[in-house]
């Protein structure tokens, strides 16, 4: 469950043009064009840059692939053939949203690694991404190389909920920016989501692109997505917690000990379900720890990904 960010403007409206960390190779993926494939009943946009084993990113609810920090991603652009995407019917995407559930995703998610990512890859899921990225280890095990979860959890109605304050705020769309930020960082790293703003605006300037329709989420969709990662996921029977012994791939997972949204004791039922998994749980940080760069979780990510 993660609220759209928007980027970082000035009072013209252009992008933020202040200064962001890129790779040493030059590899900026925000400022890769969109491109499309065709999947079951929907039409997928993804960027795509850098080489090396594919790792592909699975992003959360209300957000699209603009909303990747590209102090993350860039530097593991270094090692890796990163590909970022659009779930069905937000930013880029289209697709029917009217029956979606985190198994159709998944679904979507497999078809994208087939034909984008050669048939295999690693896979990274944030939030509702994470819970789409198990859907694919468990249903689709011979794609999924290695797995890292994010902010996430195993669903089911012994999950922890979010904080009331914070899934209030989630869900209304009159929502301000500094509430959104306030629920994915920690009252004392409140910088952070500043920060997060100007690197991708900066990210699209430099690439010459506008962020025009790229953070579009339609309210329908929002819905759609809210239904699938709330009311399905964290019902009774619902999620991957009684399938967990099914995930085999070597797993990472990650949470910050301030996350609101998705608290970071639902890891233990992670990390108990899936046999062999690493875990590290980061102080002084909330859901969106991915983007708290001196947390280095792009630094753990690639070392996992790496002894492989």
């Amino acid at each position: 469950m993660v609220g759209a960010l928007a980027v970082a403007l000035s009072p013209g409206g252009q992008a933020a043009t202040a200064p962001v960390p890129r790779a040493e190779t030059g590899v900026s993926v925000l400022s890769q064009p969109v491109q499309h494939i065709d999947v079951d009943g929907a039409r997928l946009g993804y960027r795509v840059a850098g080489r090396g084993m594919p790792l592909v990113l699975i992003t959360g609810s209300s957000s699209t692939m603009a909303e990747w920090d590209p102090r993350l991603i860039d530097p593991l652009a270094r090692h890796h053939r990163v590909i970022v995407f659009d779930n069905r019917g937000a930013g880029t995407s289209t697709g029917s949203i009217d029956r979606l559930t985190i198994a159709l995703m998944a679904r979507d998610t497999e078809q994208l690694i087939d034909k984008v990512a050669g048939g295999r890859a690693d896979v990274l899921g944030w939030s509702m991404g994470g819970y789409v990225a198990q859907k694919v280890a468990i249903r689709y095990p011979d794609r999924v190389r290695r797995l890292v979860l994010a902010s996430t959890d195993c669903g089911g109605a012994d999950t922890i909920p979010p904080k009331a304050w914070a899934l209030a705020i989630l869900t209304n769309p009159a929502a301000t920016e500094e509430q959104r930020l306030s629920v994915l960082f920690p009252p004392n790293r409140a910088g952070a989501g500043a920060a997060w703003g100007e690197a991708i605006g900066a990210a699209y300037a430099a690439g010459g692109y506008q962020p025009s329709e790229a953070f579009t989420v339609d309210p329908h969709t929002v819905a759609a997505q809210n239904r699938a990662s709330g009311t399905l996921w964290l019902r009774e029977g619902g999620g991957t917690c009684r399938h967990l012994d099914r995930i085999t791939q070597p797993t990472f997972v990650a949470a910050g000990k301030d996350d609101v949204i998705v608290p970071w004791r639902n890891l233990r039922a992670l990390v108990h379900g899936i046999e062999g998994s690493t875990s590290a749980v980061y102080d002084h940080a909330g859901h969106a720890f991915l983007f708290q760069p001196g947390l280095r979780f792009g630094e753990a990510v690639h070392r996992f990904l790496r002894e492989g």
